[in-house]
Order: structure tokens, then C-alpha cells, then sequence
């Protein structure tokens, strides 16, 4: 098998790197931190018995979304929907949803493509430090406050 990877022939596909790795007497193993960084690896691999190999992935994360859409459906389940009756209200509740981040995602394009500021925020300039310390002195103002 070294020889076809060597060779870039694999029935795994593109093999990037090949390593030898030692498995301890506790059957454990160690990823080379190349392949870790590589692959992205963050807390939980996903490991895979095939007939002749264990084959080892990053867990897949699912996004924001796919996990509101599963609780979508957990919820309309527990409600006791079943059948077509489910279907339906899960898919009124998926458009809802996808209704609302649409107004959401417009709605934060719209304030950060906007030109106007409001008569309240204009001349001032907040840096964030201003509510700790005294504009015209200096002073810390939560530690005169303790003081007091």
C-alpha cells in the first residue's frame, strides 16, 4: 500500500501526507499535530469501522440554522403532530422562520449600508472608555465613586 500512495493511487483518494503511527499498550493513538491542524480538528472526531480500516473524520459541526430546523421539528413533535399534519406545520414554521432571518439579514444591511446618523449620535465620539473615566479631568470615575 506504501507503494500506491507513493505513487498518488489510493482507494481513499487524494493522500495528502502518509505517517506510521505507534498505538499504545492502552490502544491509544496519537494524530500528528499536521493532520490535526490540517483537518481542523477541534474536540470530536468522527470514527468509521469499515471492513478493512477505521477511518477517522472531523465531526461535522452543524450550523446555527440546521440546529434551529432540528429543534423546529423536535418541538412540532412534541406538540403531538404526526403525518401530514406535521409536515404541514413544520413547514409553515421553517417559511416563519426563514421569513424572519430574511427581515433580520435586511435589516442589518440596511443600518450598516446607512449613511444617516442620528442627531443624538452626531458630534459625539464614544470610545467606550468615556463611562470610566472623567472627560475633563481624567479621573477614574468608578474609583472616585468607591471613595464617596
Amino acid at each position: 500500500m506504501k507503494l500506491q500512495i507513493e505513487n498518488g493511487a489510493s482507494e481513499f483518494g487524494n493522500i495528502r501526507e502518509y505517517r506510521d503511527i505507534k498505538i499504545t499498550s492502552k490502544r491509544q493513538l496519537t494524530i500528528p499535530k499536521a493532520f490535526f491542524d490540517y483537518l481542523g480538528i477541534e474536540e470530536t472526531v468522527q470514527a468509521y469501522l469499515l471492513d478493512d480500516c477505521i477511518l477517522i473524520k472531523p465531526e461535522q459541526k452543524k450550523s446555527v440554522q440546521e440546529q434551529d430546523i432540528e429543534a423546529i421539528l423536535r418541538k412540532v413533535m412534541d406538540e403531538g403532530y404526526s403525518g401530514n399534519e406535521l409536515l404541514d406545520e413544520f413547514t409553515r414554521r421553517v417559511k416563519e422562520y426563514n421569513s424572519f432571518l430574511d427581515d433580520r439579514i435586511d435589516g442589518f444591511l440596511n443600518d450598516i449600508t446607512s449613511d444617516a446618523v442620528s442627531e443624538d449620535d452626531e458630534g459625539e465620539d464614544f470610545n467606550g472608555l468615556d463611562i470610566f473615566f472623567d472627560e475633563e479631568t481624567g479621573k477614574n470615575l468608578e474609583k472616585d465613586g468607591e471613595e464617596q
